[in-house]
């Protein structure tokens, strides 16, 4: 049972070209250029989550991070197997971190997914993001312990 109480943790993954293109996974507070820092989640310590240092970051951040790269990456590969090469993907992961009365629990990732793919459709798009969020290894290890949800549009 959910208290109420949640924290959303926001990574962006962005991938130009094909599987041996080129990539960036970014931070909500862009801790990530500043040689990953970490603190305590601001829930977990109990104050307001405005009192999260910008320049740190924390698991559940990096998990976020994680999941919107891997999510990318292996959407770029689906893609170029179909002889396909996007000129962007652009991805971000939404974790919520709750609360709860036995301790907290990552209760769900939200991927955002916007991609720039010459020569398809938006609904084989479609397909194929969610062909990666089922094949994606960061999906597979969360399958059955938490909620991973996809918009998925073209751009």
């Amino acid at each position: 049972m959910s208290s109420g109480k949640s924290l959303k943790y926001l990574a962006n993954s962005v991938w130009r070209g094909g599987l041996n293109g080129t990539g960036m996974t970014t931070s909500g507070g862009n801790a990530f250029k500043k040689g990953l820092p970490l603190e305590v989640p601001a829930l977990a310590r109990g104050v307001p989550d405005s009192k999260q240092d910008e320049n740190k970051t924390n698991p559940e951040e990096l998990v976020a991070a994680a999941h919107s790269a891997c999510f990318t990456m292996t959407l770029s590969a689906i893609l170029g197997a179909h002889k396909l090469s996007p000129k962007e993907i652009d991805t971000k992961g939404t974790l919520t971190l709750e609360k709860r009365p036995d301790g907290f629990k990552v209760s769900s990732i939200h991927l955002t997914c916007s991609g720039n793919v010459p020569g398809i459709d938006e609904n084989k798009f479609k397909e194929y993001a969610n062909m990666a969020k089922k094949n994606c290894p960061m999906s597979k290890l969360f399958n059955n312990n938490c909620d991973i949800s996809l918009d998925a549009k073209l751009v």
